[in-house]
């Protein structure tokens, strides 16, 4: 990390001076090294022999007719984390990078690996002073920001947690913070408040493409909206849980044309909870409470919606369109500009049971560095038996350094180890281990009662190959959280049973889009129940395998024409919300063989690749299937016109089910 408060940036912690500059000084220093690494990608392949073909080293820049498409380094650097120590920063205005060419050969922006992370959000405030100049302009201006222009398909690996962001007073135009990220990124752990209850939005997402957002244990106090979602694009997705909205001017949340997952929102004192604003949006709202005073909690509009366990307090009515609803909502659904259904239909698959994961006990956990170890950190050596040895130590925690490691042997996780932190390390294969096809890396094979927590890993085009990264081998409880392997499959299971949480995981096979039959798997559950907030699987064929157990997701985004999600030998999914990004003729979206599906999402393209075949729900001789041209149409135009959304789908209740 690095610790604001030290050389060379000095920020004062106590409130007194204004911090703005030396804290954009530290976003320039940390956005240059990705610019650096990708300076160096360009020189590489423009010295390359040939005129057509990728890059040796990865799948994402090539050459064609010997001009450069580069999209992202080709190795990356280690970028580290803002850390803020216990203290108020003030600032006069937008915190944020400042390079104006900050982007790729597509135009999309290198703003990635951006991370803030306060000591505790009691305790550590970002403060803008009252009335700064521009804070109350006709346009909304953020205190924080992670995205200059448009969009990007770049911004992978971005975090705002633990902090808290005071708007102060008399800054009636203010954003608390402007979040960015593609693929993975996280929010967590925030307060956010005005001090005079004025501001445009406490936190906002604006920008065009995001995706691969996990919201998560956020207060927002005052402002016009408190949680305000929308792009003028028409962007893919978000996923929100646990959120605490209080005396919004205007309506607690606003959901525009993304595909939104929120769960766990309690809402009070706005005049309108829930604002669905435009009429190519899809909003799931599960398990909260919205509270307030108005004629209405829900301003439906013409968006596409499924609702459910919805207790609505103080309200009038509780939505917009449509029949008098209850206002203990136990299901509804909407789209195409109308109430399509008031209730669960009798006799289909109820929603599965929701667990979250349990929390790391921090403490006094015994820890060793790989490092001390041996480990070497340039990825040029097998660190493999260094990193074993670590594992091998008697340590609870096992913590890996700055930069890169080389592994090229599997290695074991044995019992006693509780935690692997990679605190965003990169990773890369050997030539021994990347020719094995489906090894595991990381074999969890100690079983324990206390779970495995497995934490902060960022790996890119080096860790690629036909392997497993996590292959569990037991039965023991596995968090994974905050997890991003670019071009290697995530997990696998050896053993069924046992529980597994995933928050914040993304993966990429490493195939080149459109590279059918390849046999890689994103993810491979057997037996199991798990529980995913946040999930990107892209390029898997399918992406996604649920065998016999049960997998409930809330938010995702696949991507390319395979199936996303394959349901087998009795298993149970449940999919709310999220997003299929590309498609084709070929495979259907969802794929339940004598199991059982739950699903609402949505669908998204940029050149017409849209699933055919959404639905696909097969037991024994019957099968039932559902088009994408029988769903709401998300009403785009040009190539994006036959984009669908699909409020819900529900098979037949399972045979033991009530």
């Amino acid at each position: 990390m690095i610790d604001v408060t030290q050389a060379p940036y000095n920020a004062d912690p106590t409130g007194k001076v204004d911090a703005t500059q030396v804290l954009r000084r530290a976003l320039n220093d940390v956005t240059a090294l990705i610019l650096g690494a990708f300076g160096q990608t360009l020189m590489d392949m423009s010295q390359l022999p040939f005129s057509d073909g990728f890059d040796p080293r990865g799948v994402e820049n090539r050459k064609k007719n010997g001009k450069l498409i580069c999209i992202f380094p080709a190795v990356i650097p280690y970028v580290p984390v803002l850390y803020f120590p216990k203290g108020t920063y003030l600032i006069s205005d937008t915190l944020c990078y400042e390079h104006n060419f900050l982007s790729n050969m597509g135009g999309g922006k290198l703003c990635t690996q951006i991370r803030f992370k306060g000591e505790d959000a009691a305790s550590t405030v970002i403060r803008l002073q009252d009335a700064a100049p521009g804070f109350s302009d006709a346009e909304p201006k953020p205190m924080v920001q992670f995205l200059i222009g448009e969009g990007s398909n770049v911004a992978m690996s971005n975090y705002f947690e633990d902090l808290t962001l005071d708007c102060g007073n008399q800054n009636t135009s203010a954003v608390g913070l402007d979040f960015f990220c593609n693929n993975s990124g996280a929010v967590r752990n925030v307060n956010i408040r005005s001090g005079d209850g004025s501001g445009a939005a406490g936190l906002m997402l604006g920008h065009g493409n995001y995706s691969g957002v996990l919201l998560k244990n956020i207060s927002v106090q005052g402002f016009d909206s408190g949680l305000h979602i929308d792009s003028s694009r028409g962007t893919m997705f978000v996923a929100a849980e646990s959120f605490r909205l209080k005396d919004q001017r205007r309506e607690s949340v606003f959901a525009g044309s993304p595909c939104i997952s929120l769960r766990d929102f309690h809402c009070s004192g706005a005049p309108c909870a829930v604002t669905m604003g435009t009429v190519h949006g899809h909003l799931v709202m599960l398990d909260s409470v919205l509270e307030g005073k108005g004629p209405h909690a829900i301003q439906a509009g013409e968006s596409s919606a499924y609702f459910s366990k919805l207790k609505i307090k103080g309200f009038d009515r509780v939505a917009s369109l449509g029949e008098d609803l209850p206002f203990d909502l136990e299901e509804c659904t909407f789209g195409d500009g109308k109430l399509l259904s008031a209730e669960r239909v009798p006799g289909s698959m109820d929603r599965l049971p929701v667990e979250s994961p349990p929390v790391y006990p921090e403490g006094e956990a015994s820890r060793c560095e790989v490092d001390d170890f041996g480990a070497v950190s340039d990825g040029s050596v097998d660190a493999s038996a260094a990193i074993q040895a670590a594992l091998d130590s008697g340590a609870a925690e096992v913590h890996f350094g700055a930069g890169k490691y080389q592994l090229d042997t599997p290695v074991h996780v044995p019992s006693h180890v509780k935690r692997l932190a990679f605190h965003f390390c990169d990773l890369v294969t050997g030539p021994n281990l990347r020719d094995q096809k489906k090894a595991g890396i990381f074999v969890i094979d100690g079983e324990a009662d206390d779970p495995l927590w497995i934490e902060d890993l960022f790996t890119w085009e080096q860790f690629c190959g036909d392997c497993i990264t996590f292959v569990h081998a037991c039965t023991r409880t596995l968090v994974i959280e905050d997890v991003h392997t670019q071009t290697m499959s995530l997990y696998r299971n050896d053993v069924p049973g046992g529980k597994v949480f995933l928050e914040n995981a993304a993966c990429t096979t490493g195939v080149i889009p459109g590279t059918l039959d390849h046999g890689r798997i994103c993810m491979h559950f057997t037996g199991q129940q798990v529980w995913a907030r946040q999930l990107n699987p892209e390029r898997g064929h399918p992406m996604v395998i649920n065998d016999g157990g049960t997998l409930w997701v809330m938010g995702f985004k696949t991507e390319d024409d395979a199936t996303g999600f394959l349901t087998l030998n009795g298993g149970q999914t449940e999919l709310l919300g999220g997003i299929l990004n590309f498609g084709g003729d070929q495979h259907p979206a969802f794929d339940a063989q004598d199991s059982w599906l739950r699903a609402s999402a949505s669908s998204n393209s940029w050149e017409g690749q849209i699933f055919k075949n959404v639905v696909r729900d097969q037991h024994g001789d019957r099968v039932f299937e559902i088009k994408g041209d029988e769903l709401p149409n998300r009403n785009y135009t040009g190539p994006r016109a036959k984009l669908f959304n699909l409020p819900l789908y529900a098979s037949d209740a399972p045979p033991s089910s009530n």
